[in-house]
């Protein structure tokens, strides 16, 4: 159980990590459009000296911008097809800049919140793949005269894109780790807050929750059934043994149910001496065995605590999910019920949801 919760634990913080990274591209994909659009203007009217290629290319770029964004909105599992579409096209954008607007001397840093957000949403693979293209892209357009700087300006461009992808892959590697920290704590603390502290085992937050997993995930023929188990005069022997003893035996209680029960049923300690067992693709009938050989170890187990040696028994009331149950509420109910008919018979025995009852071969 320990391996699937970290999966679980792993696979939310994957999730998480998505989603953050998707609001973040949305808010990339934002500024864009409104940069573009502020740019395209005095295209249009001629003001500023992009030239009517690049100007048809920041149209283009501000249609699939708002498009992309769109998508994303309406369809959040797209992020991944989403993002690689807006980065290559955005990588076309700027790339067709060095070539096409030679009055801006400065183009070539378009790059470097390129690169960056490359780093953040894509990934580490994806944005040295960047900065390789974007340094030829540069270094081809350098040599075609289009970008007339010197050699040492041309080796501190391609130095700067190297330095900043370093540091970006850094913090990268740092971000992950952070994360992968942070699973393994969320881990620790929902495991604790799912756990009894003194038996160790599920406490009723998370039983009710595993009854609502089965419920929720029923084929038409799965079937499951509810123990619920209460110790016999636990009272008595607090008061007479203390709290010190009393514990001691709830812990070797626990211990037993555990060890009389099959891998795949769940207990829980849901109350004071009350306990209840998780039967998944049991009915009644295989549910009644099952408990029964609980009452009997239960009956059979003796304690030493405080110099004293103290045996117990427990009563155990079943009942089996069907459709006649509203909620899970109702079916511990049911078992609850149950567990005092056992009780009014004369407790130590398993009693049924209903009329019958089974008294124990002990």
């Amino acid at each position: 159980m320990r391996s699937d919760r970290t999966l679980i634990g792993k696979a939310y913080v994957a999730s998480e990590a998505i989603a953050l990274r998707r609001r973040f591209l949305m808010t990339i994909i934002s500024f864009g459009l409104a940069w573009g659009a502020v740019m395209q203007v005095p295209a249009m009217l001629g003001i500023a000296p992009l030239g009517a290629a690049q100007t048809r290319n920041n149209l283009l770029f501000l249609i699939l911008s708002a498009g992309v964004l769109a998508m994303l909105w309406r369809w959040p599992r797209s992020f991944g097809v989403g993002a690689v579409a807006y980065f290559t096209a955005a990588f076309v954008y700027v790339s067709a800049a060095q070539f096409l607007v030679v009055e801006d001397q400065l183009r070539m840093l378009l790059y470097f919140p390129l690169i960056g957000a490359v780093f953040l949403i894509v990934g580490n693979v994806g944005a040295w793949f960047t900065i390789l293209a974007a340094i030829a892209v540069f270094v081809t357009a350098r040599l075609m005269g289009l970008i007339p700087v010197s050699p040492l300006a041309v080796s501190t461009f391609v130095f700067t894109l190297g330095v900043t992808g370093a540091f970006f892959e850094a913090f990268s590697r740092q971000m992950t780790r952070t994360l992968d920290t942070i699973a393994r704590q969320n881990e620790a603390l929902e495991a604790a807050a799912k756990k009894d502290h003194l038996t160790h085992l599920l406490n009723l937050r998370a039983f009710r929750e595993s009854m609502q997993a089965h419920v929720d995930g029923l084929r038409p023929d799965s079937r499951f059934s509810v123990a619920f188990i209460d110790v016999d005069h636990f009272k008595a022997i607090n008061d007479r043994h203390g709290h010190a003893v009393g514990d001691a035996m709830l812990v070797a209680l626990a211990d037993t149910l555990k060890g009389a029960v099959r891998k795949r049923d769940e207990v829980a300690r849901i109350g004071g001496e009350e306990f209840a067992v998780l039967l998944p693709g049991a009915d009644l009938a295989e549910a009644a065995v099952i408990a029964e050989r609980m009452r009997a170890a239960v009956a059979a187990t003796r304690v030493e605590a405080g110099g004293t040696t103290l045996g117990g028994t427990v009563s155990i009331g079943l009942a089996a999910y069907d459709s006649s149950f509203d909620t899970i509420d109702a079916l511990l109910h049911a078992a609850d019920a149950a567990m005092y008919e056992a009780k009014k018979g004369g407790r130590n025995r398993v009693a049924l949801a209903g009329p019958a009852a089974i008294s124990p071969t002990a």
